[in-house]
């Protein structure tokens, strides 16, 4: 009897204790995501694409909210960053190398939504771009959807904090500037 009372208090203490780590659900990217990098240069503006990425978002969801953000990885090939220019999409994968781009989530404070639905995350990650990893630190826009979430934001970096050579062309008569914008419009699902 007290074997089988000690195994009932066991298996709920179980329960109970995984019922909490069970909480965070895993959601994927849908096609419909964007992320697009604007940068100026000597001549004119650029905007290039990420054409392709992969990753997943770990996260609590909450009454029109979110409880906690407990994770995100997202991986962009370098490959996968498309200027809609031959030219330009070879020197911007020159000088980014051949090493993924990626970023991790490492902490995330989401506020309570407003009244638009609309709320507030602080996230901070790590950014590693041509094998250079730093932490970054964002404002991200987010909104309950249908079984799952948009996230909306931008960060700007310095392509030299990373080792990354801002690209010339034209025997350096066009130089781009060092500064960059990180633009992201994505909505994950289960």
């Amino acid at each position: 009897m007290k074997r089988s009372l000690l195994l009932t208090a066991v298996l709920a203490f179980l329960a109970v204790g995984l019922g909490g780590w069970a909480l965070a659900q895993s959601y994927t990217f849908e096609r419909s995501s964007k992320i697009w990098v604007e940068g100026t240069s000597s001549v004119h503006d650029w905007t290039c694409n990420v054409a392709q990425f992969a990753g997943t978002v770990a996260a609590e969801p909450a009454d029109a909210g979110l409880a906690a953000l407990t994770g995100t990885s997202l991986t962009v090939p370098v490959q996968g960053i498309d200027c809609d220019n031959g030219t330009m999409n070879g020197k911007v994968r020159d000088a980014l190398g051949s090493s993924p781009i990626r970023f991790a989530l490492t902490s995330a404070t989401p506020a309570a939504p407003g009244a638009d639905g609309w709320f507030q995350i602080r996230a901070t990650g790590d950014l590693t771009i041509n094998g250079t990893t730093r932490a970054v630190q964002m404002n991200v826009r987010a909104r309950a959807t249908d079984g799952g979430f948009r996230f909306t934001g931008q960060h700007a970096l310095k392509m030299t904090d990373y080792g990354v050579r801002p690209p010339t062309a034209m025997l350096g008569a066009l130089k781009t500037g060092d500064q960059v914008t990180v633009h992201f419009d994505a909505t994950v699902a289960r």
